[in-house]
């Protein structure tokens, strides 16, 4: 048994509309709430750049607590499990949703996305804007929706494509600024390239490829070589990342209501409920029994 937290692609996310505009590797829109089920995790199979612009919503990101409302900006990634709890009225966003394969089709360089850390990333990334900054990309988004809906253009695709590179910029700006990153290029570019697989391989095979020798062969690294570098970038090791995203993955199914310990255990391929309950335990400080209780008595 497999129990895997849904998936959505963008004509699911978008509940049809993107097949319409014949946008099946990206989409732009004012609002999408009302295709996401409350109180249920998911992920979807695309890139999201999500600006609000009025209104507010709570949600829970990898299980932990968030408050999205005017001017935030958030980038999630195909790796971030997310459950909306909460929604206001006036909630309104500007949402821009890609493929990673999209931006690379026609580039030299299919490493070339690898410089930005919004996308390697492993999770939600949210920042408060300043109205300057808010208004800036507003103004970037619309342009990629209205370019998005002149479908007799003949280079509609390869416009698209840069606007959103462009976006990506200036989103990465404004992220490296708030939050004061240290920006990689050159000699650094491999490094990126290693996590970006790394997350993408992990996205695949964590509910049952726990071991970090697993990671490292299909990377053609050391296990060593591969903890270095995404502690140097991430303060994080392998192992740690692994045991962050199983984590995640037994929390929310646990949340959902749906299935009991022993079917979450099996889903994630841990055969013996003991060694289940031992893992959850170190990693929470509590049992798999006592977070279902503490949860359903909120």
């Amino acid at each position: 048994m497999s129990l895997k937290i849904p998936e959505l692609n963008i004509n699911e996310f978008t509940r049809g509309e993107a097949k319409t505009l014949n946008a099946l590797n990206f989409f732009v829109s004012d609002i999408l709430i009302n295709n996401i089920i409350p109180n249920t995790p998911f992920r979807s199979t695309c890139y999201q750049i999500a600006l609000c612009t009025s209104g507010y919503i709570k949600g829970k990101i990898e299980g932990k607590e968030i408050y999205y409302d005017r001017h935030t900006l958030a980038v999630l990634t195909p790796s971030t499990v997310f459950e909306m709890t909460e929604v206001s009225e006036d909630y309104r966003c500007l949402i821009v949703i890609f493929k990673k394969n999209f931006l690379v089709e026609v580039l030299n360089n299919i490493y070339f996305l690898d410089r930005f850390k919004i996308l390697n990333n492993n999770g939600l990334d949210y920042v408060k804007l300043t109205d300057l900054e808010a208004e800036k990309l507003i103004i970037q988004i619309e342009n990629i929706r209205d370019k998005m809906k002149d479908e007799q253009h003949l280079f509609r695709n390869d416009i698209i494509r840069n606007l959103i590179i462009i976006l990506l910029y200036e989103t990465e700006n404004i992220l490296v600024s708030h939050h004061n990153l240290y920006y990689t290029t050159g000699k650094h570019m491999r490094h990126d390239k290693v996590i970006s697989d790394f997350h993408e391989l992990l996205r695949k095979n964590f509910f049952k490829e726990r071991k970090v020798l697993f990671y490292a062969n299909k990377l053609a690294i050391s296990t060593h070589q591969l903890t270095k570098i995404l502690l140097k970038d991430t303060g994080r090791s392998a192992k740690k990342h692994i045991n962050e995203i199983l984590l995640s993955q037994a929390k929310s199914l646990l949340r959902s209501g749906k299935y009991n310990i022993t079917e979450v255990a099996s889903s994630l391929h841990y055969y013996n409920l003991e060694e289940f309950s031992r893992f959850f335990k170190k990693e929470t400080g509590i049992t798999p029994l006592k977070y279902l209780k503490t949860k359903r008595s909120k």
